[in-house]
């Protein structure tokens, strides 16, 4: 049975308070949550796979981030190999282009983001990109280097073009709470212009709190927050979009399942 669905969540990197993010995963369930994606981002959140690998809620993924571009070694990269491997990993991510705060290594993180692409294909899972202030050179990569299970744009900024060009290519779109930030008439113009079928919704949790709880901490029950206000925003019922995002999920993380 379909239900809501936060395709991309984390922990905070800071103090990996697991007891508290558990108290936070048994409160989004009793929400009518089914599933979360908790993209591990350092090394220190891979601890976190044992504590949850058991619990079907959970699906997982890792890449190494675009900030890293400048430290990362081939041995990271064949670790990263190894992690993926495990049971539960359905994505290579979040990876990608970060030129907000790490412009001045532009040419080593598009490097570090072909390889990452490579290893998505030579493990066969989809990808999950990370795209900020650089959306025209994340697209050329995408055209020049496929990745064959595609994936999706997380925390989608671009333009209503834009999208339309990731789409073209395969790639999913996801939204979160952004998108209900009052002065967001880009994504606005976007998903009013979207294909439901490159659809996915989402928190980014613990950052990036929806309306009306912004400026708290966010939690992946939040999602359900996205929800109603796409529902709303797209005059569409929100069971229905509960059920298409549920099945968007599945044909790009879980098609092997």
């Amino acid at each position: 049975m379909s239900g809501y669905i936060d395709s991309h969540t984390h922990i905070t990197n800071d103090d990996l308070d697991v007891t508290a993010y558990l108290e936070d995963i048994r409160e989004a369930k009793e929400e009518g949550l089914v599933k979360s994606l908790l993209v591990l981002t350092e090394k220190a959140e891979e601890k976190l796979y044992d504590a949850l690998k058991d619990d079907p809620y959970f699906d997982f993924a890792r890449g190494i981030f675009p900030t890293d571009a400048a430290r990362y070694s081939e041995e990271d990269l064949k670790e990263l190999k190894n992690i993926l491997a495990k049971p539960g990993f359905v994505a290579l991510g979040e990876i990608g282009l970060d030129y907000h705060w790490a412009k001045e290594i532009r040419e080593s993180q598009i490097e570090l983001f072909i390889l990452q692409i490579d290893l998505a294909n030579e493990l066969d899972l989809p990808i999950i990109i990370h795209s900020r202030e650089a959306m025209s050179d994340t697209l050329k990569v995408l055209k020049e280097h496929e990745c064959r299970r595609k994936g999706v744009v997380h925390c989608f900024s671009g333009s209503m073009e834009m999208m339309k060009e990731f789409n073209k290519l395969g790639y999913m779109v996801a939204f979160g709470g952004t998108l209900t930030y009052k002065n967001n008439v880009q994504g606005i113009r976007a998903i009013r212009e979207l294909d439901l079928d490159h659809l996915l919704i989402e928190t980014d949790a613990p950052y990036l709190t929806p309306t009306p709880k912004r400026g708290q901490r966010n939690r992946t029950a939040n999602v359900k927050l996205v929800y109603k206000f796409i529902s709303e925003l797209l005059s569409i019922d929100e069971r229905e979009l509960i059920d298409k995002v549920y099945d968007n999920y599945r044909r790009l993380f879980l098609r092997s399942r």
